[in-house]
């Protein structure tokens, strides 16, 4: 006996997806006839387990729920942030500070430098904690779908009202409609039990369950209800056969909880600049430490001249910059309806090349929908066609108000008491009306053209009646259209549960057949009065072996009306003829059979409707109708006509769908419906072109453009196979499992594509885990797949994707431009540091200004491009080049480092030393007197005993005398020189800001709607100023107030920073190939 309840999951080594979980635990009892099962169980279907039986059970195997996951402790996630990324290097810089603290307590900038930087590390630390700390509410999601109570058969008691997480293999339940099925159970006895099997399989309609196995695949067959699913109607008797985690629910979970995410694109992205920028600073710190010390420095120098050049070449605020950023982009997103849960998937998003759709809820709108009709029809004849569905471009037929002009009994209806008027009916593009005979209207040769039809005149004819979310009326409002609208309302049992609001959108408390019945028929008649002057006195209700609905009704005058409905062949051959009078020949009935097989191979349901009055002679006001005596005619029938019926596709589908692929995005239906039904769908949303040559895997049309592929065929396919199907350029997906499609996503992602998943039910939950970026719908989808997606459409809408893709684009091109800005920074904070060492002029720039310029003066402005508006029309570009489109490339580091930040080093010193000549110490006496060193050391310190740090009093300019100079004027000297080399820094760090608004195109080309950025630019000179002349801040940054002609000399850098890059994306426009492209295009 196999045991079953809770079981801890095992580690595999590599992959843990759903199709290993249920390759080794496969379904087989389906295949069990009721006397198996109960010796394989030890059970029995009359009397049930003993309490004694199932507490033993129960305590051998484990209650029936869900084995919680292992959860990460939450210092180990602070524990990440803490020491992730540049932490590592800014504690070991902190740490040396505090040594060389310890070792000679007279150098307290250097302690204060240490104690900046652990409070830089531990800020951003926590703020990084702060935005990605979440807990993983995958397994809450599932426990939601787990059902509370179940009715069980035990010691012989029917009716035992029990807790759901108690149940055993072996116990019999009982399940009706409106309960959640509690296990795994095999049906050995049902009275029309239908289950939701949505949420699992993808079905949009209920399945109907049974007796015996019907299906070799367990999630085909009959025979099983899912824990989890939902019986919407009907009653049934099984065993558990299966609970907790062993059961089909219970493999998903565990795959969803278990399933490895890939790694973000911005996760990869930012561990390669993390080691790129670590790799430079270490590197520069540890030869200018080890030059510092062969050339004869103490040690404790050497140390700090380290400490120095790491935390220049470290943007401190960068990683604090990115995420905020994408705070921001994913706030924006919120205002479009998708709501970010991992901010960083944001970005991937951008990258994605092909998004794996659901269709049910997803690309349609989750609501069964009358499409067409077929009834008689004496003024029009039409034909179906594979471009009479809705996208194909054709022209929009007039609109007309059949309400003015009635014919029928039932049409032109107005509004019940405290039901809102439904909206005129609205013409259609779907189907191609040919007109003759009085009242014909003359459409030109378009309209004559069409009227080479060989069919009867009083014959049925085909007649789009839907689009999108309204309903229309054909041209003509015939009596048999009105009797169609009759039969629909009347042998119908649904309801509404409110008349509020859309009529297409308003709940109802039937199943989805007969819900679409309904609102199609309140679309044009009042089916309340219908049904209040036509009283059902009898029903025989649909079942799966006779396939029909009877309904009778007593009509005002006293006579009855018998009304049905069901699958097409068997009402067609219980009718003689039409209700017009026309026999009901042979060739009637084979057109009608070839008009529904044509409606069904578009993947739409077909339902025929047909009546017969009944004599009043033999049926009189108040006969006794006997359902089981089936005392009335059931042949001999009237023809009415037939509705066809489809989840039809949201409107805007199509549009998002041409969208994303004129970016490059290939958009593939993963679905577990039937395929005639996926292809007709992919057909009207764009995903299948009209014209496109579909093939299969049985015949592998090598020159066809476009393929489907069922589930059975994805568990045997080989390498071969695979890379035909994903090489074709359209492709649907049918009838697929959860493991399949968590298979799907693993074989695009082997291809080196990054994959969006979209989907709305447990059964996408896998898929959602494994792909780049799982995406759940917010309205319809399930609380699994929610948790398990890294983002959610808070309307449902597949075109809110769009606007999703184009943000991750976005910030992309964003952050480019906010990592270059930031980056420019480093080289005129960098350089001070190794000409102090190599060429021992005094340093222009020390430590804390640094941090004053990376924490202060650029954060705002770097933060400010995420607000940046796209340069170009980014939805036209395709995906990036994941191996050659990075987020930081040589040629970033090129024109951050040697082009731009060259000129901001060259316009930094050339302030510097006009400072210290304005101070009388001349360039050239620097360079060789080689004191810079010891520049800010106290005279009395031993090294300057006997130094003369030579300046000229008066000024150079005016021919002072040659003097020596004390600490107090070479420290004023050095600390105004060092703010002016401060305020060219940052003059030129407005002008790299500017000149990054745009990667390509010139600013004449691009706005200044940027409002956050300007501010940026604001903030970044007015701190300037405060740092310099508010008292008491310029002394804890170590800056000296200066005189106004000390902000010139770097104002001519900023024109010449402008000018240069105008001229260098002029190039690149005018020269695509050039080296100057190759070099300088980031």
């Amino acid at each position: 006996m196999v045991s079953c309840g809770k079981k801890k999951p095992t580690a595999e080594d590599g992959e843990k997806d759903l199709t290993k979980k249920t390759a080794a635990n496969p379904i087989f009892e389906h295949a069990w006839p009721t006397p198996q099962a109960e010796k394989e169980l030890s059970t029995s279907v009359t009397t049930g387990l003993t309490t004694a039986e199932a507490e033993q059970r129960l305590a051998r195997d484990g209650p029936n729920a869900l084995t919680p996951p292992p959860t990460t402790p939450w210092w180990v996630n602070l524990g990440k942030h803490l020491l992730g990324g540049f932490a590592l290097l800014l504690w070991a810089g902190g740490i040396l500070c505090f040594i060389v603290y310890a070792i000679d307590q007279t150098r307290l900038p250097e302690f204060y430098l240490g104690v900046v930087l652990v409070v830089v590390v531990v800020v951003t630390g926590l703020f990084g904690y702060w935005q990605d700390s979440k807990a993983d509410a995958v397994l809450a999601g599932f426990l939601k779908l787990t059902p509370q109570q179940a009715i069980v058969v035990r010691d012989g008691n029917e009716g035992v009202e029990m807790d759901a997480t108690k149940l055993v293999k072996g116990d019999v339940v009982i399940m009706s409609g409106g309960q959640k099925v509690p296990a795994d159970v095999l049906v050995i006895e049902c009275q029309g039990l239908k289950v939701d099997n949505s949420s699992l399989t993808g079905e949009s309609l209920p399945q109907k369950r049974g007796v015996g196995q019907s299906d070799e695949l367990p999630h085909e067959t009959h025979n099983i209800a899912f824990f989890g699913t939902q019986c919407t109607e009907g009653l049934a008797k099984g065993i558990v056969i299966r609970c907790g985690d062993d059961t089909f629910m219970g493999q998903i979970a565990t795959a969803a909880v278990e399933g490895e995410k890939p790694q973000t694109q911005m996760q990869i992205e930012l561990n390669r600049f993390i080691l790129i920028i670590t790799a430079i600073a270490v590197v520069l710190g540890l030869v200018f430490f080890g030059i510092a010390f062969a050339l004869g420095y103490d040690w404790v120098v050497a140390v700090i001249f380290m400490i120095g050049i790491i935390v220049a070449n470290v943007p401190e605020g960068l990683l604090v910059t990115v995420t905020v950023a994408l705070t921001i982009t994913a706030k924006n997103m919120a205002a479009k309806n998708v709501l970010v849960k991992n901010v960083e998937t944001i970005e991937t998003l951008g990258a994605v090349t092909v998004i794996c759709s659901d269709k049910t809820g997803t690309l349609t709108q989750n609501r069964m929908t009358v499409r067409h009709a077929i009834y008689s029809h004496e003024s029009a004849v039409g034909k179906i066609s594979p471009m009479d569905h809705p996208g194909d471009g054709t022209p929009e037929r007039q609109s007309t108000n059949n309400s003015a002009t009635t014919n029928g009994p039932f049409l032109g209806r107005s509004a019940s008491p405290g039901e809102e008027a439904p909206a005129p009916a609205q013409a259609t593009p779907t189907i191609s009306i040919s007109a003759s005979g009085p009242g014909a209207s003359g459409g030109g040769g378009r309209r004559e053209s069409l009227l080479a039809s060989s069919l009867d005149m009083s014959r049925p004819a085909l007649h789009a009646v839907h689009y999108g979310t309204k309903f229309r009326s054909p041209q003509d409002t015939t009596l048999e259209f009105g009797l169609l609208l009759r039969c629909a309302a009347l042998c119908n049992h649904a309801r509404f549960v409110e008349k509020k609001g859309p009529l297409m959108q308003r709940p109802t408390n039937g199943d989805a057949s007969e819900s679409a019945l309904l609102k199609f028929s309140t679309s044009h008649m009042n089916v309340d009065l219908a049904r209040k002057q036509n009283p059902e006195v009898c029903c025989v209700p649909f079942n799966s072996s006779k396939k029909f609905m009877v309904t009778i009704h007593c009509q005002p005058e006293g006579s009855h009306l018998l009304l049905m409905k069901g699958a097409p062949e068997r009402i067609i051959s219980r009718c003689n003829r039409l209700v017009n009078g026309t026999p009901c020949d042979e060739d009637q009935r084979r057109e009608l059979q070839a008009a529904q097989m044509e409606l069904a191979a578009n993947g739409e349901r077909v339902l025929a409707f047909a009546q017969l009055e009944l004599p009043v002679q033999n049926f009189p006001k108040g006969f006794k109708f006997d359902v089981e005596e089936e005392n009335f005619p059931l042949e001999g029938l009237q023809f009415i006509g037939m509705l066809s019926m489809e989840d039809p596709p949201r409107e805007e589908v199509p549009k998002a769908v041409a969208e994303c692929q004129s970016a490059g995005i290939q958009v593939v239906m993963v679905t577990g419906d039937h395929p005639l039904t996926a292809k007709s769908i992919a057909t009207q949303v764009g995903i299948i072109d009209f014209e496109a040559v579909v093939t299969n895997l049985e015949t592998s049309n090598p020159d066809a453009t476009a393929v489907v592929v069922t589930g059975p065929e994805i568990d045997d396919l080989t390498d071969d196979q695979w890379d035909f199907i994903l090489s074709r350029k359209q492709i649907v997906f049918a009838r697929t499992l959860p493991q399949q499609k968590q298979r799907i996503v693993a074989e695009f992602q082997n291809r080196d594509h990054v994959v969006a998943v979209t989907g709305d039910g447990v059964n996408d939950s896998p898929a959602l885990k494994k792909a780049d970026v799982g995406i759940a719908m917010g309205v319809t989808g399930s609380e699994v797949a929610k948790d398990a997606a890294d983002m959610i459409l808070m309307d449902d809408n597949f075109a809110s994707i769009v606007k999703g893709v184009e943000e991750g684009r976005l910030i992309f091109d964003n952050l480019k431009k906010s990592i270059v800005y930031t980056l420019e920074s480093n080289i005129p904070e960098i350089i001070p540091f190794l000409a102090n060492i190599m060429l021992r002029i005094p340093l222009a720039l020390t430590t804390i200004m640094i941090l004053a310029i990376d924490l202060g003066t650029d954060m705002l402005p770097a933060i400010a491009f995420a607000y940046e508006t796209a340069e170009l029309n980014i939805m036209k570009r395709k995906p990036r080049d994941r191996t050659r489109d990075r987020l930081v490339t040589l040629q970033l580091i090129g024109v951050s480092y040697l082009q731009i930040g060259m000129i901001q080093a060259f316009a930094a010193y050339t302030a510097f030393f006009w400072v210290l000549n304005d101070f009388g110490f001349q360039t050239s006496n620097l360079m060789t007197q080689q004191q810079g060193v010891t520049w800010d050391n106290p005279d009395s310190d031993p090294e300057n005993l006997n130094t003369c740090y030579r300046f000229i009093e008066g000024g150079v300019a005016d021919g002072g005398i040659e003097r020596c100079a004390g600490f107090e004027y070479r420290n004023l000297a050095l600390r105004t020189a060092q703010s002016a080399h401060f305020v060219a820094t940052i003059v030129c760090q407005v002008a790299g800001g500017i000149i990054h608004k745009t990667r390509f195109l010139s600013q004449l080309q691009h706005n200044w709607k940027n409002a956050p950025l300007n501010v940026g630019f604001a903030e970044e000179l007015l701190l300037c100023c405060a740092l310099l002349y508010i008292p008491g801040m310029n002394d804890v940054f170590g800056f000296e107030p200066m005189l106004l002609e000390y902000w010139w000399p770097g104002w001519p850098f900023f024109v010449l920073t402008v000018v240069y890059d105008e001229w260098r994306k002029w190039w690149c426009r005018k020269f695509p190939k050039s080296l100057v492209y190759r070099l300088g295009f980031f």
